[in-house]
């Protein structure tokens, strides 16, 4: 294996040990943050309480700056638009479909199999990979199969996502009405299918290039 090769391979490594850990510490504050909320709202009696997280957008359209603010440095009024909102409702409508409620369950449930996907497999799969490329075993089969399912995980991590967006969007059209807003599914990850895709294709590639190989060795 050629020295570039081990050099590129230590720089991808290290990025993707820094983005993990990174997005570690920030799921960990929100989690840290959420029990924080549960337990005094519980604490203090509130149990019928609800948190909704949504992007929004201006009834009229973009770039519209439907509401004011002071700014505080000059004193004078200044417009803008809200983007992305998460409100604590003390008390949340009685007139919720069961639907909506499923929906925000299963949201839970498929955003904590996305979180283990992250933690777990993924960093272990591109670990053996890593491992494999130093010790110059990348066309394994063992590789090509860890490559095709980091590429499905990522598709269905896409797909989860949409779902939650779309859940958490309807939510909040049932638990909250702000004047001049509306909520939506928000910008998508286009870069979790675009890498997925890609990771999918190559594996292909892989595992053709790996049967003329054989083919290739047999003919000799």
């Amino acid at each position: 294996m050629s020295g570039k090769l081990k050099i590129y391979s230590l720089c991808l490594a290290i990025m993707y040990v820094i983005f993990f850990v990174h997005n570690v510490y920030e799921t960990g504050k929100v989690a840290i943050a959420g029990f924080e909320l549960g337990y005094k709202q519980g604490k203090s009696g509130n149990t019928g309480f609800n948190v909704c997280a949504s992007y929004m957008t201006p009834v009229d359209g973009s770039i519209t700056f439907p509401s004011t603010v002071i700014n505080e440095k000059t004193g004078e009024e200044v417009r803008f638009e809200i983007r992305q909102m998460i409100a604590l409702i003390s008390k949340s409508p009685e007139n919720i479909p069961i639907y909506v409620k499923i929906m925000n369950i299963a949201a839970n449930i498929l955003a904590l199999i996305v979180f283990a996907l992250f933690v777990v497999y993924i960093p272990l799969a591109g670990y053996k990979i890593m491992k494999s490329i130093t010790q110059n075993e990348f066309y394994s089969l063992k590789n090509i199969k860890r490559i095709k399912k980091i590429s499905l995980f990522l598709l269905l991590i896409f797909a989860i996502n949409l779902f939650v967006n779309l859940t958490a969007t309807i939510s909040t059209d049932f638990y909250l009405e702000i004047k001049d807003y509306t909520a939506y599914t928000g910008d998508f990850n286009y870069s979790l299918l675009f890498t997925g895709l890609v990771l999918l294709i190559l594996s292909e590639i892989l595992r053709y290039t790996k049967n003329i190989k054989e083919e290739q060795d047999l003919t000799i």
